[in-house]
């Protein structure tokens, strides 16, 4: 490196040096970790430093426990606003604005109208999240492109071309993140990392690929939004590819993610898909592998347990370090200080969003305008009856519309949506209606259903199949195992088992070699969704029949429910009759869809009779999700039909489509009773308003297509083929390659108005790969309504050697613009030509094809206005962009040293090697750690450092660091009370209780530390009863280890036998009117009242306490009045104030919206600390605790642990937990309260808010009050 470039990087490293020291008087004293003085990441692994390893292994999965001694709150991770918050966790059955979902939005082209529908969706979140922050980080956007229609998951992409994508998600990431410097307002996640684009097999299959398809398409929206979004987190896939499971894959998501695209932030794999590399891709052989595996690829979160319960046995068997645990913990950790979590609210810019603006009317407008952006016109004709296009509606010609379609009165959401206020929620039938109320349009209304939504594919599923004989001999067969199949039927495998699935309307598949002798019945093991017919014939798919049966739904129960995971199988047997044929044969099963049911005729009648016929039809849940693709692109149910009849006697059908992607059309779109078409995703709350707007013409249709429609489900590759390029009889993948006639190409949509191009111009007709270059154009709306036009931009390689198979063309700039009716815009649009790359296999990093490059402008990617060229020559100038350093360890001790690791990538994506750059390294705390010009860390003292490492390429220098935390030496040489040692002392014990005789003195506590650079500081007992604090103290980084050292006499058990309770009790909040000694005999009884000491509410009354602050054993039996309802709680508590305490309480069952019955109730273990609860342990009971049913709980004390356990026979003790609390001056006793909502229990699944009350009151009788106590002497 020359002389000049060392000079100019030591300066810039002074001024590091110099601003890492500067001190913040506001921080002083202060944890690191709550010090703002110090960056996120010091911040984070301070944090995680002062963690126990059990604590560690606790927070690695998407529900984060709380640590009330360190003063952090529960969190989870999981969040989902893929268009609004929806009602998880604190927010559980709470409303939220719902706006048009991706697929709709991919429609509008409109990236910045995004991202000001997701600041508006962060707003949201914020004011959920005002009183305490629970969850701010969201899975959301997928950024999956859509190669292929039938994938269960389209509605939630932006479309199929990457770039498009890329442009959207960009817009939803930035309005989510915000524009703060410093505070995220939330933190979005691009998911599913990568090539997630088949449900049936997410969880066993692999999307196998080449490298140039694996980069130059599903991988590049991760890396335009990490590189120039600054994308803070993306989620694994459950899949994998090309048979690696992505979250097994260190090259996936360490290289390429982290070290080649920048990832600054966490990866949280999909939920299940750590335990998937076991139980699904049979990669590893145990949980701990898995573990091991994730962590060190560099998933730092696992939703689901296999980290939470196998992390720790994964560091024993010496699979993984515990520094794969803490690098982790400090991404995530991260994360949420950059949400101001940590900070005081007044420094944080988001902190005051206030849960009013949760709703806002103005969000609900914002739903309306993207609601009209998003829609597509797909035709629009000339009415023979009025000479003019038939739409909008012109309603001086209309005296009564026919609103029909099962999706007319529906408002379908899409998923991933919360809760909606209900008068929000406006169906295209009621949007109507309003519109015409409103504005006095004297048109008449009617509408019927008239049709249906019944899934087309999957109408059952088939597991395996049994031949009986007549004798009596069974023979099973795996009906996966098949000999051959129509096109199309796959193997999905499951839940541990297998099954056929995309079967279609006469799908069939062969088995060889079935012995028909003296056969007498078939066996068939299905899941049934709508039902059908399935026949078995011999030989081929048109053989003679042997046997036929009617699959109902009501064959299983739970038939129709959510198809994509099938159900519960069942058995339904048919009988066969062979006529006469014996011996080995071929058996064909042949697969019928169900009858759809025939138009009925007050449909038609109505259609008949109306001026308009309004067809609202489209796709549901039913039809594709999360979980279930869809293998027939037909509109399913009877809707096709039901246009067809419809149009058959109206002339002025107009059909409306709102679904999840594309829908087969080439049965109705060339209908000349049809002369308007209208396509749109999930529009949101706001869809019947907007839909009515467009309808009328108050809105002029702008949106354009995001995804190729294609004229049949038979055009496609197969849907498991990942390649995109075509040959060898294989049509391509999007219009990228697709080579065969579709019916609407990508980017195509209608307006009420035209729009002529004219003056096409380049800025520069020669290019180079560093360059940009400005395509600039002329449009006229020519005609009489104000419209908006989306310009789109394709750029193809017509001197591309054909041995390339380069894309027909490629999207590479667009532009919305608003033309008023007459007037000429002169539109450009730039284009990064560092964005005109392909990916060079061989040389592994990006390259750029020399020669013409056609810029084609046009209104869709078929309907070309006109073109530009330039000439592309030069080289492309890599420059070094991500440089991570790394290190083996990030938590030190004094005298410790590690060895640093270091890479560089360019912009081509390519790694330099390292040994040929300038490198300096340089520690911003060297009194901390210090590192030499190897790279070696050496550990100095306690505290907090970043190491940096500042790497010169070719006149370029980029750096990075990495944090560490120095641990100061806490260890006590000795504590003495009254001058001895105390005996038995553990320094993993925190807490030690005497038991002392009546009239003892105060005893005196004195310690001293092992490093004579600690302070020891101890508050004596005041008192007896009463606790000495013992802290020894580290004044670098602000962290002590403290030791409680409690003084009690012997407490008193009391029977409740007497008229009054004992003298040694004292009550909390006293309400004398809600206890009684007399209400069953024999019996404290204590009624519920409002309130609870969880979690800040701090206001139950009637807790009956008397001291007990050494270490003991208490019993108690307990019976309630009734079952006890959300949340009301009862039970033992050993208390310090009303924000420290362990409680061992009989509750209310956490109430889901899946319960059915009365709930007996559940055991719950809770411990809270500073203001803090976490549920150790809970159980929930088979039996109510009522009449002559009693539950016995019994807590244990010894030292600083806690030990619960229960009884329901009232004879053996069942360990409920045991769990760590440190306490001082404690009483114990009994608590009956109505409770409260606390954070453990949002975390359940289909949480339900709901904390109603029967109107009979909650009365707790305690039979008794035992406390055997114990100590040192």
């Amino acid at each position: 490196m020359k002389l000049k470039q060392i000079k100019n990087l030591l300066l810039i490293l002074i001024g590091v040096s110099i601003m890492a020291f500067t001190a913040d008087s506001g921080n002083a004293g202060k944890p690191i970790y709550l010090n703002t003085a110090y960056s996120f990441k010091e911040r984070a692994v301070d944090l995680v430093s002062r963690m126990t390893l059990e604590e560690k292994q606790s927070l690695l999965g998407n529900t984060m426990p709380a640590i009330p001694r360190l003063g952090v709150n529960k969190y989870d991770i999981w969040g989902e606003a893929l268009h609004g918050i929806m009602g998880r966790n604190n927010n559980s059955g709470k409303t939220a604005t719902s706006f048009p979902n991706s697929v709709a939005v991919g429609s509008t082209w409109d990236p910045e109208l995004i991202m000001r529908e997701t600041s508006v969706v962060a707003d949201e979140a914020r004011g959920f999240n005002h009183d305490l922050i629970f969850t701010l980080t969201y899975w959301s956007p997928v950024v999956e492109p859509a190669r292929d229609p039938r994938w269960g998951r389209t509605a939630e992409t932006f479309g199929e071309d990457p770039f498009l994508v890329t442009q959207i998600s960009s817009g939803f990431i930035r309005g989510l993140m915000g524009d703060d410097p410093t505070y995220l307002k939330a933190v979005p996640c691009g998911k599913h990392y990568f090539a997630n684009n088949t449900e049936f097999n997410r969880h066993s299959g692999s999307a196998d690929m080449d490298d140039r398809d694996m980069r130059e398409y599903y991988l590049s929206p991760y890396r335009s939004l990490i590189t120039n979004d600054k994308l803070p987190s993306i989620m694994t896939a459950y899949s994998a590819v090309n048979g690696i499971p992505v979250s097994a894959s260190k090259f996936l998501v360490d290289t390429i993610a982290r070290r080649t695209y920048g990832l600054d932030g966490y990866v949280t794999g999909d939920c299940g898909a750590i335990s998937d590399m076991l139980s699904g891709h049979h990669y590893v052989q145990s949980n701990e592998e898995a573990t091991a595996l994730g962590l060190i690829s560099g998933v730092d979160t696992d939703c689901g347990s296999v980290y939470q319960t196998s992390a720790l046995s994964a560091l024993e068997k010496g699979l993984m370090t515990e520094a794969d645990m803490d690098k982790a913990l400090v991404n995530v950790f991260t994360i949420r200080m950059r949400l101001g979590e940590f900070d005081p609210p007044e420094i944080v810019r988001y902190a005051g969003i206030r849960p009013d603006k949760i709703n806002d009317p103005s969000h609900n407008d914002l739903a309306v305008e993207i609601a009209t952006k998003s829609p597509v016109m797909l035709k629009n004709e000339i009415s023979t009856k009025t000479g003019k296009k038939i739409l909008p509606l012109n309603v001086t010609d209309i005296k009564k519309i026919a609103i029909l379609g099962p999706q007319a009165d529906k408002v379908e959401l899409g998923d991933y949506s919360g809760d909606v206020e209900p008068e929000l929620k406006i169906s295209p039938l009621q949007g109507i209606q309003n519109h015409i109320k409103d504005n006095g349009y004297d048109i008449e209304i009617v509408h019927n259903s008239g049709g249906n939504t019944e899934r087309k594919t999957d109408f059952f599923t088939l597991n395996s199949f049994t031949t009986i004989s007549k004798n009596g001999i069974v023979k099973e067969y795996d009906a996966t195992k098949y000999n051959a199949s129509a096109s199309g039927v796959i193997t999905s495998a499951r839940f541990g088992g297998t099954s056929l699935r995309g079967i279609k309307d006469g799908d069939w598949t062969a088995y060889d070699n079935i012995d028909l002798t003296d056969l007498d019945s078939i066996r068939f093991r299905m899941s049934v969704a709508a039902g059908g017919i399935l026949e078995a014939r011999i030989g081929s798919a048109t053989g003679n029949i042997i046997a036929t049966q009617k699959i109902e739904p009501d064959q299983q129960q739970g038939g129709g429910a959510f198809r994509g995971f099938g159900g519960r199988p069942t058995l339904i047997t048919s009988k066969i009759n062979t006529l006469g044929i014996t011996g080995p044969q071929t058996i064909v099963l042949v697969y019928r869809e169900p009858e759809a049911p025939e138009i009925d005729k007050e449909t038609l009648d109505l259609a008949a009779s109306a001026d308009i016929a309004l067809v609202f039809v489209g796709t549901d849940q039913s039809t594709g999700r999360e979980e279930s693709d869809r293998f027939s692109l037909a509109l399913p149910g009877n809707q096709t039909e039901l246009i067809k009849a419809v149009a058959a006697v109206n002339s002025h059908t107009i059909v409306v489509m709102q679904g999840m992607g594309m829908v087969e059309v080439e049965d109705f779109k060339n209908d000349p009773d049809i002369p308007g078409m209208i396509w749109t995703g999930y529009n949101g709350q706001a869809q019947g308003t907007a839909m009515a707007k467009i309808l009328f013409g108050e809105v002029n249709p702008g949106g354009k297509l995001s995804i190729s429609w294609y004229k049949s489900v038979s055009d496609l590759p197969d849907f498991n083929d990942y390649t995109l390029r075509g040959g060898n009889g294989n049509p391509g993948r999007t219009y990228w390659y697709f080579d065969k006639d579709v019916s609407y190409e990508f980017g195509y949509g209608l307006s009420y108005t035209t729009f002529e191009y004219s003056n096409f111009e380049i800025s520069d007709t020669r290019i180079t790969p560093n360059g940009k270059v400005t395509v600039s154009f002329d449009i006229k709306n020519a005609g009489e309504v104000d419209g908006d036009e989306i310009a789109q931009v394709y750029v193809r390689t017509p001197d591309s050697p054909a041995s390339l198979q380069r894309p027909v063309k490629r999207l590479k700039g667009f532009k919305r613009v608003t033309i008023p009716a007459g007037q000429i815009k002169r539109v450009s649009i730039d284009v990064d030509c560092s964005g005109l790359w392909f990916w060079d296999s061989e040389n592994e990093k990006i390259a750029f094809d020399k020669g013409r490059y056609i810029f084609e402008i046009g209104s869709s990617s078929k309907n070309i206005k006109g073109q530009v060229e330039a000439n592309m020559t030069g080289e492309y100038n890599a420059i070094l962009k991500t440089v991570v350093i790394d290190c083996n360890k990030i938590i030190f001790r004094p005298g410790n040293t590690a060895q640093t690791s270091l890479t560089a990538s360019l912009s081509d994506d390519s790694f330099i090697d390292i040994n040929k750059a300038g490198i300096v390294y340089k520690s911003n705390n060297p009194s901390v750690a210090s590192v030499d010009d190897n790279g070696k860390v050496t550990a100095n003292k306690p505290g907090t450092a970043s190491i940096f490492a500042y790497v010169t390429w070719e006149g370029t220098t980029v750096s990075n660091s990495f944090p560490l935390k120095v641990m100061p030496d806490l260890t006590p040489s000795v504590i003495t009370v009254n001058g001895k040692k105390i005996k038995g002392f553990d320094p993993d014990v925190k807490a030690y209780s005497y038991l002392l005789k009546n009239n003892s003195k105060i005893p005196v506590v004195n310690a001293t530390s092992l490093d004579k650079g600690i302070d020891v500081v101890i508050n004596q007992a005041k008192d007896v009863p009463g606790t000495a604090v013992v802290n020894f103290i580290d004044n670098n980084t602000f962290e002590k280890n403290t030791f409680y050292v409690n003084f009690d006499l012997n407490s008193t058990s009391d029977d409740f036998d007497n008229q009054s309770i004992g003298n040694q009790w004292d009550w909390i909040r006293e309400n004398k009117a809600k206890h009684s000694m007399s209400a069953k005999n024999g019996y404290l009884t204590i009624t519920s009242e409002p309130g609870d000491v969880s979690e800040g509410s701090n206001n139950a009354s009637n807790i009956l306490l008397q001291s007990a602050n050494n270490d003991w054993t208490i019993e108690t039996k307990l019976v309630a009045s009734r079952v006890p309802s959300q949340p009301e709680n009862a039970g033992i508590i050993a208390y310090e104030n009303d924000d420290s305490f362990v409680k061992l309480m009989f509750r209310a069952v956490i109430k889901t919206t899946r319960q059915r019955g009365v709930q007996p109730g559940t055991i719950d273990f809770l411990i809270e600390e500073n203001g803090i609860a976490k549920s150790v342990a809970s159980i929930n009971l088979r039996s109510e605790i009522t009449g002559n049913n009693s539950l016995l709980l019994k807590l244990e004390k010894k030292g600083h642990e806690y030990t619960a356990y229960y009884s329901v026979n009232g004879e053996e003790y069942e360990l409920l937990g045991t769990d760590v609390a440190l306490l001082k001056d404690i009483r114990a006793g009994l608590i009956v309260c109505d409770g409260v909502i606390t954070q453990s229990m949002t975390s359940t699944y289909y949480f339900d808010s709901d904390t109603t009350k029967p109107d009979t009151p909650f009365d707790v009788s305690f039979d008794y009050f035992h406390i055997t106590n114990s100590g040192l002497k």
